[in-house]
């Protein structure tokens, strides 16, 4: 039996495809495929596992080791039962966005969070899946979300350091191949595919979805507006930051364009070393022959290079899923 972990990362389409697995269980169920999204992740089953791990008790580990015990044994029970693969999505296994901005770095707790988790899966034959997105877009979206939950606009020296922090996603990649070195890692881009979940379940399980399973074809838990976050603001009674916002049209942009310029370079560089072959580490999930998944340009515009089997002309394609 196979583990399918989906690991997100935040604000890269996860709500999308945790909706449209859970909304056709039945359907995947009778395709020897299981489910355990949030609902059931985060109602006690991993409980002691997803903490900080600088903040962590003895009876933090206890209960840690608990659940990987119960965890184990799920999977067991899966197994019995017939079941050939189980679909875990969670993404907040390998770290939270509230510590991303305490310590203004992607992701910095993955490989001690991970190593948490790893004796759940030990011997089981195990493919992980994340997706990612533009620097830009990711901190803009994260950050609109903070603001949401009550968080001040961030200062200028909060934007300088997202932009300049050292950690990339291939940081992430090389953390979670460091932890489970025997595993099928797939990576997929949020441009190409947050609206495509049926895409994204190919790329996780190497498998298509089961016949009728379908998606809403929308982003769900979308990032707010600019005007959706100046009006948040102007709740709270802050007018001279709101009015800025309430008055632009699209989404929340607090970078500047130099910081954006940067990130998407970032980006695009990091886009570059997937479709070489990321050391060996990842499989880059290369869209169909459409647009929607050709790698974004330093501009952070969709390449219009002429394309062959939906891949820029001259790069090379990360090796093809087994179906």
């Amino acid at each position: 039996m196979e583990i399918c972990l989906h690991l997100g990362a935040h604000r890269t389409g996860s709500t999308s495809l945790q909706m449209f697995l859970n909304g056709n269980r039945k359907r995947f169920m009778r395709d020897g495929t299981a489910f355990w999204g949030p609902g059931r992740t985060r109602s006690g089953f991993f409980a002691g596992l997803v903490r900080d791990p600088t903040k962590i008790t003895p009876a933090d580990d206890r209960i840690g080791k608990r659940s990987v015990g119960r965890i184990r044994l799920a999977l067991a029970h899966a197994n019995e039962s017939g079941t050939d693969r189980v679909v875990i999505s969670e993404e907040n296994m390998h770290g939270t966005m509230s510590h991303n901005f305490r310590k203004a770095q992607l992701y910095s707790q993955t490989l001690p969070r991970l190593r948490r988790f790893a004796p759940a899966f030990e011997g089981q034959p195990l493919r992980i899946g994340m997706a990612i997105r533009s620097y830009e877009a990711y901190w803009s979206s994260a950050l609109a979300f903070r603001i949401k939950q009550g968080h001040d606009q961030p200062d200028h020296a909060m934007l300088d350091r997202l932009t300049t922090q050292p950690r990339r996603w291939r940081h992430l990649i090389e953390d979670i191949r460091q932890v489970f070195p025997e595993a099928e890692i797939a990576v997929w881009s949020f441009e190409a595919w947050a609206s495509q979940p049926e895409e994204q379940t190919y790329a996780l399980t190497g498998r298509r979805a089961p016949h009728g399973a379908r998606g809403s074809g929308e982003v769900n838990n979308a990032s707010l507006s600019a005007a959706e976050i100046g009006q948040i603001i102007a709740e709270r009674g802050d007018m001279a930051t709101a009015r800025p916002l309430q008055d632009q049209i699209g989404r929340y942009q607090p970078f500047d364009a130099a910081q954006v310029h940067k990130l998407r370079q970032d980006y695009a560089n990091d886009i570059d070393w997937l479709e070489e072959g990321s050391d060996g580490l990842a499989t880059y999930c290369a869209p169909d022959t459409q647009r929607r998944g050709v790698a974004l340009d330093a501009r952070g515009r969709f390449n219009d290079r002429q394309t062959t089997m939906g891949h820029p002309r001259g790069s090379r394609t990360a090796r093809t899923l087994a179906g």
